[in-house]
């Protein structure tokens, strides 16, 4: 039998090996869109580390095995050095001379030497004991500089157990040619990190349909498959894999059938995407002349096109914090300004509103906070990090308000659970306008502050905050985790994030009442903007803003235009009688049957 074949995204064929059987796999569909390729491991959080006893006459073959892995690391690193220092200049290579520094560290070495001789275990086991305890000392450091070594010794560490253990498994640390990201997990730096242009989709073990990974893939407009569970161990690198994102579906070691089956859903899903484009420069208003603003939700500059593509009015939420995440080192005011005046520029008269930096919860950026947190989510996270360290606020500030110079910006804080948090931002905006001013600097002084609504208690207080504040935007994603105590990012109970749970409804209501009974706007910059249901919802609320992914934007637009404001009024006026999120999606998928077209090509369409 002659091995099937498939096509991977440069379109050069590749041979799948007989004897690998084809392997469906369920998981949650994070992001629409399917993609025939082949798979990059993204495994750098998945070292297994095993303990073996040695014999006697294996202990110097283990020490020279140890010598070898650092050597090789010490050979990997100085490649990578290399090659950043001819991209980027030699600044940025210095981040691995400390890399380096630690493995020729003589404590280690010597340490780990010594637990291999006496213990008589392995060199993985014994290395990663070493470091284990040095990395569990930097707990009581309280030095800025040293504890910003604990993410370039676990740097290290993953990378000498790699040569230990010979877990790479032809992978390397990105991919070089246009690939499926398979991982466990995939944490939003790994995400931030990865080239783009090389990234055709995701499949992770974990996640949920608001997870990082998850609003990632949307953002940039690539298939998502996630809460698969047990993909990773059953894939090698180069594999021929299926992501459809459009079931949640994926095919590991496709036939030749179902790849022929697949190139036929790629070719309707595509026709479909088409028609939905045709919406592009048709403004988002009901059947009864309600309209309503859609924006997109951005993480990078060169994202900025895509707004434009799908006819988005501007950017609803720019999540800086990822210009932080996807680089070793703390950037400059000016390396900010530059980032944010040129997403300014770009969008010419759309405005931005740039949310500050909001590291924490799953979005950790080593140099910046180290320390261990039992409940992250719910920890030194959002406007309560920016309150702390005063210094990168303001220096983040003064490149945001620098950038107003050059289009429309608004500034928008974090996690906010309490009004003393709005008041003390609004004080620090106040002086970094003073000194900016002082410096003879252009920037625009009335530029827009507003909030993210996130949290049980600002809901509560929204009477309140509206006073202080231009306007709401609603983070549903962490509003629904915290409202109903489920971890979005948790697979295994990912069936108890529920976007229309009565509580979640009635939150919105009264929050959205709350703003505009002070003249305010509100918008919804979570993920709810891209659920047809609670898009439907969302209307009849009578939300002003959707801020979404931009591939979504004509789908909602879609939406709006198929329906009318009063009817939208009369349904959210129904299910605020329910008392369960099953009786409340069945009203609603009833709604969206009888108004809204299933295919974009019968109704719906430009009037």
């Amino acid at each position: 039998m002659t091995p099937p074949k498939f096509k991977n995204f440069n379109g050069s064929p590749g041979d799948t090996p007989a004897e690998k059987k084809e392997i469906v796999k369920y998981g949650i569909s994070a992001s629409p869109g399917i993609v025939i390729g082949t798979a990059f491991l993204q495994d750098s959080e998945m070292l297994i580390v095993p303990q073996t006893r040695l014999a006697q006459d294996q202990i110097d073959k283990e020490l020279d095995k140890f010598q070898r892995a650092i050597d090789q690391t010490k050979e990997e690193l100085g490649a990578i050095k290399s090659h950043i220092a001819e991209q980027m200049g030699d600044n940025h290579a210095r981040i691995f001379d400390a890399h380096i520094m630690i493995l020729d560290d003589v404590m280690v070495s010597e340490d780990t030497v010594d637990l291999i001789r006496k213990e008589q275990i392995n060199a993985a086991a014994a290395f990663q004991r070493v470091v284990n305890r040095v990395m569990s000392s930097f707990d009581q450091i309280e030095d800025e500089y040293l504890k910003d070594r604990y993410v370039d010794i676990k740097d290290v560490k993953r990378r000498v157990l790699r040569h230990l253990l010979g877990t790479a498994r032809g992978s390397v640390d990105k991919p070089l040619e246009p690939s499926i990201i398979v991982a466990h997990d995939l944490a939003p730096s790994a995400t931030a990190a990865l080239d783009r242009r090389m990234t055709l989709a995701y499949a992770t073990d974990m996640g949920g349909r608001t997870s990082h990974t998850a609003i990632l893939a949307r953002s940039q407009g690539v298939p998502a498959v996630v809460g698969l569970e047990d993909l990773f161990g059953a894939v090698e690198v180069g594999d021929a894999i299926i992501v459809d994102g459009n079931t949640g579906s994926v095919v590991l070691n496709p036939t030749e059938r179902t790849l022929a089956e697949y190139d036929d859903e790629i070719k309707r899903f595509k026709e479909l995407e088409n028609q939905l484009l045709t919406l592009t420069h048709y403004p988002a208003v009901t059947l009864d002349d309600k309209e309503s603003t859609l924006c997109a939700n951005l993480d990078l500059p060169e994202e900025v096109e895509s707004v434009l593509e799908y006819g988005g009015q501007g950017v609803g939420l720019f999540r800086t914090e990822y210009f932080f995440i996807s680089q070793d080192y703390l950037p400059t005011e000016d390396e900010q300004y530059k980032m944010y005046r040129s997403v300014t520029e770009k969008l010419g008269d759309r405005p931005v509103t740039f949310r500050t930096i909001d590291i924490g919860g799953d979005k950790i950026v080593g140099y910046l906070n180290n320390s261990a947190e039992l409940n992250p989510f719910m920890g030194w996270r959002g406007i309560r990090f920016c309150l702390t360290r005063k210094d990168i606020f303001k220096a983040q500030l003064r490149a945001i308000y620098r950038a107003s110079a050059h289009g429309q910006v608004k500034i928008m804080f974090p996690m906010i659970a309490q009004i003393e948090e709005v008041l003390q931002a609004k004080e620090i905006c106040k002086e970094v306008r003073s000194e900016l001013k002082r410096g003879k600097y252009q920037f625009d002084p009335e530029v827009e502050l507003g909030i993210m609504i996130e949290t049980p208690s600002a809901v509560a207080m929204a009477d309140a905050m509206a006073k202080e504040v231009d306007f709401f935007s609603i983070g549903t994603n962490d509003l629904i985790q915290y409202t109903l105590a489920v971890d979005r990012g948790n697979a295994k109970i990912s069936h108890l994030y529920q976007n229309l749970h009565p509580s979640i409804i009635r939150f919105l209501k009264s929050t959205i009442e709350a703003a505009h009974k002070r003249g305010i706007r509100v918008a919804v910059c979570g993920e709810m903007c891209g659920d047809p249901l609670s898009v439907l919802v969302l209307i009849g609320l009578n939300i002003d803003e959707f801020s979404t992914s931009p591939n979504m934007i004509p789908e909602v637009k879609r939406i709006i235009r198929s329906v009318t404001f009063d009817e939208c009024k009369s349904l959210v006026r129904r299910i605020l009688r329910y008392r369960t999120t099953s009786e409340i999606e069945r009203e609603i998928e009833e709604f969206l049957k009888a108004r809204v077209p299933t295919s974009p090509d019968t109704e719906g369409m430009p009037r």
